[in-house]
């Protein structure tokens, strides 16, 4: 795994999902001579603002800033977000950067910044052969990703591919036949994913009715919220496959340690800290970046970390919409939750906790050394679900459970794909 301390060689990394046959061969000696002097003149002409730029785009793994660019088009999107697109881009990026790897691994091509005293090194170097351009093929996938669930920002995405080939050429790391060849790899994976997306029934709204009996959730849920229950899982055979026991028909001993919490405490730090911060996707940059991965190992971590989180989803939605289970503010219409607003949905399983039960398991699988800290998260963002008021405990406690199983669903799935000829 990527944080054991071994690297894992580049073949034991297969395509979750989609290939791209690519018969590359290294630069002739004409080639390289032209794109050596091509790659001198584009640094020839930098000014100080393109050093930064090239730090910008080249000192960090390959989907870092492309992550924030998915992030950053939705929030100035108007209106429903799908739900599947943070997988499906990470996704996206490893399966192009297996396609990389695997002829990388056959050819072992210094950089030009190593082969020509002309040309200086501006980004990360030691990433083996500079054969074919891995930061291009994840930099082409996640424009297009980007480009099919945002397309109304297609301009601003495409000014930010074209920032990234100029500063990706201006580094000294790469020919410009490598970074063309990345680029195409990438764009003929993310072709495959946008065609997948089209069918996984994130786009789907829900148009069925509530029932209406004693004991359950009451509300008028979103149209896209019941339907996470019906996306079409990565790795889960199907979405009820870990669907928990039934819920207590007595809430009554929960609903009780809700209020002897409340009671005593008027706030909890835990509580907005969960609601507020984006913990999970911090932690895992954090990681990526502390244990120095290679590209190929950090578009595996996040893809299988982002896999966990979608399958989660499915999984305790599955269980939201099965169950109907009620909130504690419903429960007892008295109580008032720390958190203030409870999500407009059923609560048996947590979701939060779902997600956080999974996220444990594949980052204790990726970065081991750190399981304790993972799973102390987890736990912590369990108790911040009750101290906030927004579920029961038992809500939790089963979300953990169940995300478990999802998360050790996902490892096995990923490697799996490693054992695959």
């Amino acid at each position: 795994m990527a944080g054991s301390g071994a690297a894992q060689p580049a073949y034991l990394y297969k395509p979750f999902l989609f290939d791209c046959p690519a018969d590359f061969e290294p630069a002739d000696e004409a080639e390289l001579a032209k794109g050596l002097a091509e790659v001198a003149r584009a640094q020839s002409g930098m000014q100080a603002t393109d050093t930064l730029w090239a730090a910008y785009w080249n000192n960090a793994y390959p989907s870092y800033r492309w992550h924030q660019a998915l992030m950053a088009a939705g929030r100035l999107h108007k209106g429903h977000k799908n739900g599947g697109r943070v997988a499906i881009l990470h996704l996206a990026v490893y399966d192009a950067l297996t396609v990389v790897e695997k002829l990388k691994a056959v050819y072992q091509v210094p950089p030009p910044c190593v082969q020509s005293p002309a040309i200086g090194c501006l980004g990360l170097v030691g990433e083996g052969s500079s054969f074919i351009c891995a930061y291009s093929a994840a930099a082409s996938a996640a424009h297009a990703i980007i480009n099919y669930y945002f397309p109304e920002q297609q301009e601003a995405t495409d000014s930010l591919l074209a920032a990234f080939r100029k500063a990706r050429l201006q580094s000294g790391l790469q020919l410009p036949s490598d970074i063309e060849r990345g680029l195409y790899i990438g764009r003929e994976v993310a072709r495959q994913y946008v065609a997948y997306a089209k069918n996984d029934r994130t786009d789907k709204k829900w148009a069925g009715q509530v029932p209406r009996s004693d004991g359950l959730w009451l509300g008028e849920p979103g149209p896209w919220d019941p339907m996470k229950a019906q996306w079409r899982p990565l790795t889960l055979e199907r979405p009820d496959q870990f669907r928990p026991a039934p819920p207590p028909t007595d809430w009554s001993a929960d609903m009780e340690e809700l209020r002897q919490f409340n009671q005593a405490h008027a706030y909890s730090d835990i509580a907005w800290k969960w609601k507020s911060q984006p913990i999970w996707d911090d932690l895992i940059e954090r990681k990526i970046m502390a244990y120095g991965l290679r590209a190929i190992e950090a578009a595996f971590a996040n893809a299988v970390f982002h896999t966990a989180r979608f399958d989660a989803i499915i999984a305790a939605w599955d269980g939201k919409y099965h169950y109907w289970g009620i909130r504690p503010f419903q429960y007892d219409p008295t109580f008032k939750p720390i958190l203030v607003q409870t999500p407009n949905f059923p609560g048996y399983p947590a979701g939060h906790t779902t997600v956080a039960g999974s996220l444990a398991a594949v980052l204790s699988y990726l970065f081991p050394l750190d399981q304790a800290e993972f799973y102390a998260l987890a736990e912590e963002c369990s108790e911040s679900r009750f101290e906030g008021g927004v579920h029961f405990r038992t809500d939790n406690e089963v979300g953990l459970r169940v995300g478990a199983q999802v998360g050790t669903q996902v490892i096995q799935a990923f490697e799996r794909k490693k054992r695959t000829p």
